[in-house]
């Protein structure tokens, strides 16, 4: 199955792409060469990027607050509760001991001051306009990943904590089946439930794609054949069966 997110809120949105990015940054760690090394480092550029005007970790440490209310709530099972509690208490020490708003270790950090300098031009991070990436990248592989580690550690904190999160909400929250009649499907959100993520599954083998346009009240869904080539997809002229997930934790 292929399953496609969509966020019902800004906070939930943000909060997946730094989930993206880490998973990347991990990715790239775990190579260790050069080109890798370098991917690394682009991506805590885009980390820094994404927390520079926004206080990400009062939102996580915040967010963290509210789902362990939702846990003494909603969770009948006392071992599972306490678990859960241990876990969410644990992501949220670690937001509290780090120091300062996230990506502030790296504000007046002078290589990367240089890097994000360059960014902006294309190709600009590059070892001739910034020779000290040249003497950085030339390091040996250990010494590049554990410098990436320490420069990373925040961001990961934060992203293990939002993952954790998110990983709730996609584990709470009831599926089912439906059909959009010639590729189209509306519904409203109602009013009962503050949901945050959709979650859409279509069969691996299907040549199409959702595209999901949401309101704090209702969603539609438009169902496109897969046209690498076209200015726009052409909408499927069929019916559609999918799994929908609507979470709210």
């Amino acid at each position: 199955m292929t399953i496609y997110e969509q966020p019902l809120n800004e906070k939930i949105r943000l909060f997946l792409r730094l989930e993206f990015l880490v998973k990347r940054f991990r990715y790239h760690l775990v190579q260790a060469d050069q080109a890798d090394t370098l991917a690394a480092l682009d991506i805590l550029l885009d980390l820094y990027n994404l927390s520079a005007r926004i206080d990400i970790k009062s939102d996580v440490i915040k967010e963290l607050d509210r789902v362990a209310q939702s846990v003494r709530r909603d969770f009948d099972v006392q071992n599972q509760q306490d678990q859960t509690l241990e876990a969410l208490n644990q992501h949220a020490n670690e937001l509290y001991h780090l120091r300062g708003a996230l990506g502030q270790h790296l504000r007046s950090h002078i290589f990367f001051s240089s890097l994000r300098q360059r960014t902006s031009l294309p190709g600009g991070m590059n070892g001739v306009d910034i020779p000290l990436l040249n003497q950085w990248q030339e390091q040996e592989a250990q010494v590049r990943v554990a410098d990436l580690v320490s420069w990373g550690q925040p961001f990961v904190i934060a992203s293990d904590a939002i993952s954790y999160i998110l990983n709730l909400m996609r584990t709470y929250c009831d599926g089912e089946e439906y059909t959009a009649r010639d590729g189209f499907f509306q519904m409203s959100l109602g009013l009962t439930k503050a949901y945050q993520l959709l979650q859409l599954e279509l069969p691996a083998n299907k040549n199409i794609y959702p595209e999901i346009s949401s309101g704090k009240q209702r969603f539609s869904l438009r169902f496109v054949e897969v046209d690498m080539l076209s200015e726009r997809g052409k909408q499927l002229p069929e019916d559609v069966t999918f799994r929908l997930k609507l979470c709210a934790f």
